[in-house]
């Protein structure tokens, strides 16, 4: 009701960002494995590590997406390390 909208797209929205969270839960492990690369190395890789704070501007009404949308593949990466 604060943000004017109304109740079937506050629905899709919430709906929108399940969806998110399941994508990247599905696709964690995919998107964080170290990538293997040529090299006159031993063993030579490419590795995602979190880089810290992140930031987010997005329209005020939707407040859900707002942070799923930053927040689940920063998840992600965070669980990586748990």
């Amino acid at each position: 009701m604060e943000m004017g909208k109304l109740l079937r797209e506050a629905r899709a929205e919430v709906e929108k960002c399940a969806g998110v969270c399941d994508f990247y839960a599905q696709h964690a492990e995919e998107f964080m494995r170290a990538d293997p690369v040529e090299s006159d190395a031993h063993r030579s890789y490419i590795a995602y590590y979190p880089l810290g704070v992140v930031l987010a501007v997005m329209p005020w009404n939707f407040p859900f997406w707002q942070v799923l949308r930053a927040a689940a593949p920063a998840l992600m990466r965070a669980m990586r390390w748990c």
